[in-house]
């Protein structure tokens, strides 16, 4: 069989670059897009892609076989996939496998999820042949926590007592890897989450039990989180987003647990939270 290119978007995000971290350990030649020039490894392609820039796009598809379709979020996310997903159908991709997100579907309340969908229809209007994997919030996001709980044994969320099935990204990169490189993943839509859902009062516990010392969870109002996200650089459509999806989760919405698709996919159970906080300890 002749070598195939698996050409990865956001290539040096959390998830792009464990996809691409996996591919090049199993010996898959690998391109990696980026918004800005990356020197990258010597044996590894990096291509710069102007967002949603269908000619762009087309230039950093160029011998492509596979596409991994990972987006940061983002207002104009929809418009960034469409070039890409354009791009792969006039060249001949033979699939797509999309990072989603937890409900996206015709029925998706808030705008995340509504984004994920659009593009899912569009790469199924192409033709393109597709596997969609959905994870809930990333067990990662809570690295971003690791200050305030050094500091002051704080871990703040706009969460209320709603509990989250967290799912750690390394998972998520295995199945996307997983869908690219073996059979029986054509056509295919994985939800998947870790194989406990947790409230942050809970999670707060886990950090205290793991960390040896208290950690206390303070639910923060939605309006107080839109400006905290706001005064940290986010626009304004991503922090609405946010706060919208942890009204999702405050309304119990994010507890299902749906572990199985990932030890069918990988052969190995999905990592739970407790060894994910055991294995970053360090960093709180």
């Amino acid at each position: 069989m002749d070598e195939q290119m698996i050409t990865v978007s956001g290539a040096t995000g959390n998830v792009g670059s464990e996809v691409v971290r996996i591919l090049r350990a199993q010996g898959v030649s690998v391109a990696g897009l980026s918004r800005q020039a990356h020197a990258g490894e010597p044996d590894m392609a990096w291509r710069v892609l102007e967002p949603a820039d269908t000619g762009s796009a087309r230039e950093a598809l160029e011998g492509a076989d596979k596409l991994a379709l990972i987006t940061s979020a983002g207002e104009d996310m929809f418009e960034r996939e469409r070039a890409l997903v354009q791009a792969a159908a006039d060249a001949g991709v033979s699939h797509v496998v999309k990072l989603s997100g937890l409900g996206a579907g015709p029925d998706a309340p808030i705008k995340l999820p509504q984004q994920h969908f659009k593009t899912e229809e569009l790469i199924k209007s192409l033709g393109l042949v597709y596997t969609f994997v959905r994870p809930n919030l990333f067990m990662q996001t809570l690295l971003a926590s690791a200050q305030t709980v050094r500091d002051s044994g704080t871990l703040y969320a706009p969460a209320g007592d709603g509990a989250i099935s967290f799912t750690d990204v390394r998972d998520v990169a295995a199945v996307i890897a997983a869908a690219l490189t073996q059979t029986g993943h054509d056509n295919e839509i994985y939800e998947i989450t870790g194989p406990d859902a947790f409230t942050f009062a809970q999670v707060a516990a886990l950090f205290s039990q793991e960390l040896g010392k208290d950690v206390t969870f303070v639910d923060v109002a939605p309006d107080d989180a839109r400006e905290g996200m706001l005064s940290s650089g986010l626009s304004p459509w991503l922090a609405d987003a946010f706060v919208e999806l942890y009204g999702i989760y405050r309304a119990g919405y994010g507890a299902a647990v749906l572990p199985g698709p990932i030890e069918k996919v990988t052969g190995r159970p999905a990592a739970s939270l407790t060894t994910f906080l055991r294995q970053f300890a360090g960093q709180f």
